[in-house]
């Protein structure tokens, strides 16, 4: 003979674990207490195990970019060196800009494309930046690289992806093309911690009572 339970019957945070209560026994502000204090721990975890995940799977989205721009510097690097210049040049590279990436002078581009030979790590780095614009535009569809690269990444700081790669971080040019429109700030507190104070400006542009733009001093407390 099966046996009815009544929905009262049901046990609440405060008596899990516990001998389920009397049927006639009256809840007790402390037991809301009690259901109120449980329900808080549950959701804590909830969160906790939530945030764990979340970095976890970016972990391993960024793991996988890596290992994508590995590859993919492994097979450009087996091109003509002038041919992958010509790339960079077709995508609005200007030759200043690839001198930079490579670490190298003008001068030595120049050569190359002239069929001069370069060192592996620089065919490496230029091959590097190939696959980077392969990735950006094949995953995130970015089609002015060139352009998007040379874009201050915050108007306070004179840097941009340039000069991200220039310091060997394709890891951050990375995150900016994953987080579009990204997070500027946090990628500039990871490369450099202290640009807030050290790009501060002593001058402000304002408008004037006159309507037009014009300059000032700003405070040393500001």
């Amino acid at each position: 003979m099966s046996t009815v339970h009544r929905i009262d019957d049901a046990p609440t945070g405060a008596s899990v674990g516990h001998t389920p209560p009397r049927l006639d026994r009256t809840r007790t502000t402390q037991d809301f207490v009690d259901d109120i204090g449980f329900l808080r721990n549950c959701s804590e975890l909830l969160v906790h195990g939530s945030r764990d995940l979340h970095e976890s799977i970016g972990q391993l989205h960024s793991d996988s970019l890596d290992e994508e721009l590995r590859s993919l510097t492994v097979r450009h690097a087996r091109e003509h060196l002038p041919n992958l210049l010509e790339q960079l040049s077709t995508l609005g590279f200007s030759w200043r800009d690839i001198a930079k990436l490579a670490g190298v002078s003008v001068p030595a581009v120049r050569k190359w494309r002239q069929g001069e030979s370069a060192t592996g790590d620089n065919r490496q780095r230029v091959a590097r930046v190939v696959a980077l614009c392969e990735i950006a535009a094949q995953r995130y569809h970015i089609a002015d690289i060139a352009g998007w690269l040379g874009t201050p990444l915050h108007p306070d700081a004179p840097l941009n992806g340039l000069d991200l790669m220039a310091s060997e971080r394709f890891d951050l040019v990375l995150a900016l093309a994953h987080e579009q429109p990204g997070d500027p700030e946090r990628v500039l507190n990871e490369f450099e911690p202290d640009w807030r104070a050290r790009y501060r400006s002593d001058v402000e542009v304002f408008t004037a009572p006159d309507g037009l733009p014009a300059l000032r001093l700003t405070s040393p407390d500001s």
